[in-house]
């Protein structure tokens, strides 16, 4: 399909959505709070503005094959290295640090903790839509046609432990659309529609064997694409934290429906690794998921919580990102094996512009 840069401008605009007057403010939030949930609707006005000015845009037909518009903005970012994981991490306001790669954090705003690293790139929304930057550095559409972006319209998009397939949520005249695709392959896997109005309480939690965990102002139901089939599974006041490898982490009251998942309460901002066999919380222990299994401690970091300052997260490759230091604002990034002796050193910050970010795999 072809597009020109105009008929982009246009459908860009119309899909605008009015920012909040101090962007800043979402930025400012606590470490504890579950920064990859958070308002992304400066995120879209930012994008828009930078369609103005013309970027490098692949509109995919198939798969993700399309005719590029190119500009500057995008021109520079280059391939990337996710061969040790992303490694995405920020010092919010000032550098952003990606795939092996550094970027002047201006320069790639439409990043943040809301959006989500794959083995394939970082899937983020602009103005409603779900894009794809790749290793190759390229930018591309994962979702054509018209599509709105309301005001609360906030439904994330989550990866598997195989780091290359995703669900996101689009919505258009008042159905949402959830589709899973394998990034890899191009491949639609499965989609669904829900009619939701505005769609301002729905988000999508997690996705893992061949389920999507969808939340609502009524609790939280799995749809399995293969056999196209929803199921209840908690109630409004329960939260599902992460789900990996069958086991789901859950914060609130226990799910009703257990099915074929193995339960696991915890804090919501608290992820599983990719095997689902531990749980990291702020700190460098991670407590086993199966009762009488040992714990496993990090060789970097505080091994409790409060010790020292400490941010962690769980990378695409399943290693554990950690940033930590005893000299606010002076940070040393690792990114530690489970289990292994020792921890690869892969930068350090000076924070200048709040707490570090990971980007797309944030706690």
């Amino acid at each position: 399909m072809s597009i020109d840069l105009g008929d982009l401008l246009t459908e860009r605009i119309d899909d605008f959505a009015v920012p909040p007057a101090d962007p800043g403010v979402a930025r400012a939030a606590g470490r504890r709070l579950r920064r990859r949930r958070r308002t992304t609707t400066a995120l879209a006005a930012t994008t828009v503005i930078a369609v103005g000015v013309g970027l490098a845009v692949t509109l995919p037909g198939s798969g993700r094959d399309g005719r590029t518009v190119r500009d500057p903005a995008y021109a520079s970012v280059g391939p990337l290295d996710f061969s040790h994981g992303a490694r995405a991490y920020a010092d919010p306001g000032a550098t952003l640090h990606l795939g092996g790669r550094d970027f002047p954090y201006g320069d790639m705003t439409w990043l943040d903790t809301d959006a989500a690293a794959t083995q394939e790139g970082i899937v983020f929304f602009d103005a409603g839509r779900p894009m794809l930057l790749d290793t190759k550095g390229e930018v591309s559409r994962l979702v054509d046609g018209p599509l709105d972006a309301p005001h609360g319209f906030h439904p994330t998009a989550k990866v598997d432990g195989s780091g290359r397939v995703v669900a996101w949520a689009t919505l258009h005249d008042g159905t949402a659309t959830i589709a899973v695709r394998d990034l890899a392959t191009g491949d639609e896997l499965g989609s669904t529609t829900l009619d939701c109005g505005a769609c301002g309480d729905l988000v999508i939690d997690g996705i893992d064997r061949g389920a999507v965990f969808v939340r609502d102002r009524s609790g939280t139901r799995t749809w399995s694409w293969g056999a196209d089939e929803w199921r209840d599974f908690a109630g409004p006041g329960t939260r599902v934290a992460d789900v990996r490898a069958g086991v789901v982490l859950y914060d609130g009251p226990r799910p009703t429906d257990l099915g074929e998942w193995r339960l696991v309460a915890g804090a919501i901002d608290a992820q599983l690794t990719l095997d689902g066999r531990y749980v990291l919380y702020w700190s460098s222990t991670l407590q086993p998921t199966t009762p009488g299994e040992a714990p496993v401690v990090l060789p970097v970091g505080p091994p409790a919580m409060g010790d020292s300052f400490g941010w962690y997260a769980v990378d695409t490759d399943g290693s554990i990102l950690v940033a930590t230091g005893t000299d606010y604002p002076g940070f040393t990034i690792y990114d530690c094996v489970v289990g292994a002796p020792r921890c690869d050193e892969v930068g350090r910050l000076k924070v200048t512009g709040g707490d570090p970010q990971f980007i797309g795999v944030d706690m």
